[in-house]
């Protein structure tokens, strides 16, 4: 499958948004959004690599003087060792999609290869199954047909910058998901988030936790907020903290970072009503920014399961209806 049909240009959130859609409408209810995401993050994945790769096989060739084939392999070499991610080059998108009779297999293959050598990608790319959803004939021609979809745009960050890439993201997560979007579990309105920034001011050195991160927009927001404000160096030194109970949104809001480009965020799978996962001392851990948007109306919060969770005592103030798990987080 070439590659030729890239577009050398910088992207915009538009053409990026209206690629996603395309996706969506391709798949209608065909297939959950989830592999579209995946796919995105493999394409990002892979043309970022490439991107580092040929920089530093320049720079090789231009300084040491190495033939281009030596050079080449020197840059993969120096890419294993420097590079964020692990990633052979059998898990390549290029080299998965090569053969387009095969791609299912090559995603499942590729997909668990990256989750097994890389723990950041553990239960986050791995929760899609490409072989189950490629069982029907016309499945196969749909993830055909997402490929190339995928390959009319270069993803490196020469052409399309983290903002956009993550801003696409998001898109397909407010397409996919409205209804939870309304509740809150997955997606909180931007606009809402970022009123509640400003009002918060995160400041370089701070900490800022969010007990339920969803998709992680709180984070995210807060990171750009203080790139906005102060630099992306200045970003790097604000503590990101999250914890989410859906193993899926979870791997949704991990995703979601990476692609934002933010990796110093410290994420928890766990209720955090149950069993709070940041503690220090033996306490639970003090943060300087803390915003979330709880869980309305969710049943299974009365006064039986507060008082068996971890630091039990901080329901002091009493236990709320089993159907309102909002009155159980502001308590």
């Amino acid at each position: 499958m070439s590659l030729d049909r890239f577009i050398p240009r910088k992207i915009s959130r538009e053409e990026l948004s209206s690629l996603v859609d395309k996706a969506a409408d391709l798949v209608r209810t065909a297939v959950d959004y989830k592999f579209i995401l995946v796919l995105l993050f493999l394409k990002r994945l892979n043309d970022v690599w490439k991107s580092e790769k040929e920089r530093i096989k320049e720079r090789i060739i231009k300084e040491i003087g190495l033939p281009e084939r030596e050079a080449e392999e020197e840059a993969e070499k120096t890419l294993e060792v420097s590079h964020i991610f692990t990633i052979p080059r059998p898990c390549l998108w290029d080299e998965i999609t090569k053969d387009v009779r095969k791609l299912p297999e090559r995603l499942a293959n590729a997909i668990g290869e990256l989750a097994k050598r890389n723990k950041e990608l553990q239960g986050v790319i791995d929760r899609v199954d490409f072989l189950e959803f490629a069982r029907s004939q016309g499945n196969r021609e749909l993830l055909r047909q997402l490929v190339e979809l995928f390959n009319t745009y270069n993803l490196s960050n020469e052409y399309a910058s983290p903002d956009v890439l993550g801003g696409a993201y998001e898109h397909i997560l407010m397409r996919f998901a409205p209804t939870r979007a309304k509740e809150g579990e997955i997606y909180t309105p931007r606009e809402v988030i970022r009123l509640l920034v400003e009002i918060l001011d995160p400041k370089p050195g701070e900490s800022v936790y969010d007990p339920r991160h969803g998709s992680g927009g709180m984070l995210i927001i807060s990171y750009l907020y203080v790139a906005e404000k102060y630099g992306e160096e200045e970003a790097r030194r604000l503590f990101l903290y999250g914890q989410e109970r859906s193993p899926t949104i979870y791997a949704i809001s991990w995703m979601n970072l990476l692609l934002h480009d933010i990796k110093n965020a410290n994420l928890a799978r766990e209720d955090t009503l149950d069993h709070p996962m940041f503690k220090e001392g033996g306490k639970l851990k003090q943060f300087d920014v803390v915003m979330a948007n709880v869980p309305w109306n969710q049943d299974g919060y009365g006064e039986d399961r507060p008082k068996k969770a971890e630091f039990g005592w901080r329901f002091r103030l009493g236990y709320p209806p089993k159907n309102t798990a909002d009155w159980a987080s502001l308590i």
